[in-house]
């Protein structure tokens, strides 16, 4: 992790969370004006990510609008592969 990173966790405070699933958090150690995020900390943040949205989401509850791919690891899934699909 980036010495100038305390930490990078699941944002359970967050003020917003009945509007929106629990998203990631990094905490910078200050003073702080950038970073570099190696791979490491991208999947340390995607997986974090996904528990975040599969507990507002759960994948075995029928939850409305968000169904099977529309939400957690396989949104995110399908986001990816965009990515690695544009030209």
């Amino acid at each position: 992790m980036p010495k100038n990173i305390e930490s990078i966790v699941l944002w359970k405070d967050n003020p917003k969370k009945d509007r929106i699933s629990n998203v990631v958090k990094i905490n910078f150690k200050f003073p702080c004006t950038w970073t570099i995020l190696d791979i490491e900390d991208l999947m340390q943040i995607l997986r974090l990510w996904i528990k975040g949205e599969e507990m507002k989401y759960p994948l075995d509850q029928d939850v409305g609008l968000h169904k099977g791919e529309l939400r957690g690891r396989w949104m995110l899934f399908r986001k990816i592969r965009e990515v690695f699909n544009e030209e």
